[in-house]
C-alpha cells in the first residue's frame, strides 16, 4: 500500500502527462506477482497539485490472492485530503448489509436427489389468479421460494454426510496401519471414497459456475483456482458506496434508492399512449393452445 508514484491507465491522470512505458511496467509487476488492485471509492484521484491542477491516482492497495481468501469482502475508500496533497486511503473489512442475496439457480441441482420432487411439487401446488403474464410470474416466484427452502434443508444434510464419510475413510486409513481390515470395512471405505469424490465433484461444479469460467478440461476440480476467481469477482462487482450529489455515501438504504431511481428513469415509458395493433389479418392462437402455456 502507499504512493507508487505511477498510474496504470490513461484515465488515472488529468492535466498531466501519461507515460505508457511506466504504466506497462507497473501493470506487468502486478500481473507477474498475481496481485489484485482493489477497487477504490470516494475519489477518482488521490494526488492533487494545487499549483497547476494536476490530478493522479498514485495511492492504492495491492493484495495477494491469499489475502482475499481470508478477507474477500474488503473495500478501499479515498478520504478527503484536506490540506495535504494526497488523499488518505482506508482499507476496511466491514461488510454492509444490502439485504438477502438474489436467487441463483445452480446447474448441479439437476444432479441432486430431491430436486425433481421439489420442483414438481411446487409446480403442481401453486394456485393463483390474474392475467397470464402475472400468473406465470407469480408461479415462477412460488417455485423459486420452494427451491430455496428445499436447498436450505438439503445443504446441511449434504455437508453432514460429506463430513461423516471423510471421518469414516480417515478412521479406516488409520486402522489399516495397525491391523488388517475386514471385507466389510474395505467395502465401506471404497463406497465412502466414491461418495466423497461424487459430492466434491458437484461442489466443484457450483464453484465453476460461481466463478463464471468456461473450463475446457472437464472434471478439473481445482477449487482453489475457482475460489480465487470468485473472490476477485466479489471485489470487482460489489458496491461499497456511491457518489451522490457530490458526496460519498455508504448507507445501503440510500444507495439502493439511488440505484432504483436511476433505472426507473432509464426505463420510464416515453410514449404516454401506445398504438393499438388490431387487424383482421393477424393470426390468433386458439384458447386451448393458450391455456397450455399456463
Amino acid at each position: 500500500m502507499g504512493d507508487f508514484n505511477v498510474v496504470r491507465r490513461r484515465e488515472e491522470r488529468l492535466n498531466s502527462i501519461f507515460c505508457l512505458r511506466a504504466a506497462s511496467d507497473f501493470n506487468s509487476f502486478i500481473h507477474d506477482n498475481s496481485l489484485v488492485d482493489l477497487k477504490m471509492g470516494g475519489h477518482r484521484f488521490t494526488c492533487f497539485q494545487n499549483s497547476d491542477l494536476k490530478l493522479s491516482k498514485l495511492d492504492r492497495f495491492l493484495v495477494c490472492p491469499s489475502f482475499l481468501n481470508h478477507i474477500p469482502h474488503v473495500s478501499v475508500t479515498a478520504l478527503p485530503r484536506e490540506i495535504s496533497d494526497h488523499c488518505p486511503i482506508l482499507l476496511s473489512s466491514y461488510r454492509r448489509d444490502f439485504g438477502p442475496p438474489p436467487f441463483k439457480f445452480f446447474n448441479s441441482w439437476l444432479l441432486r436427489d430431491g430436486f425433481e420432487k421439489a420442483f414438481i411439487s411446487n409446480w403442481n401446488n401453486f394456485s393463483g389468479y390474474g392475467t397470464p403474464d402475472l400468473y406465470l410470474a407469480a408461479k415462477h416466484k412460488h417455485i423459486k421460494k420452494g427451491l430455496k427452502e428445499w436447498r436450505a434443508s438439503d445443504h446441511p444434510k449434504e455437508e453432514n454426510e460429506l463430513n461423516r464419510l471423510k471421518k469414516l475413510v480417515d478412521h479406516l486409513d488409520s486402522e489399516v496401519e495397525v491391523r488388517q481390515l475386514t471385507s466389510d470395512e474395505i467395502e465401506a471405505r471404497s463406497s465412502g471414497y466414491r461418495s466423497i469424490i461424487e459430492l466434491e465433484k458437484i461442489k466443484a461444479l457450483d464453484l465453476r459456475q460461481k466463478s463464471r469460467i468456461k473450463w475446457a478440461v472437464d472434471g478439473d476440480e481445482n477449487t482453489r483456482f475457482f475460489h480465487g476467481y470468485i473472490n476477485k469477482n466479489i471485489c470487482k462487482s460489489k458496491i461499497d458506496g456511491l457518489l451522490i450529489n457530490g458526496e460519498w455515501c455508504t448507507d445501503p438504504e440510500i444507495i439502493k434508492r439511488e440505484i432504483y431511481s436511476f433505472f426507473v428513469d432509464k426505463f420510464k415509458e416515453k410514449w404516454p399512449v401506445r398504438p393499438k395493433l388490431k387487424s383482421q389479418y393477424f393470426k390468433e392462437i386458439s384458447t386451448d393452445v393458450s391455456q397450455l402455456a399456463i
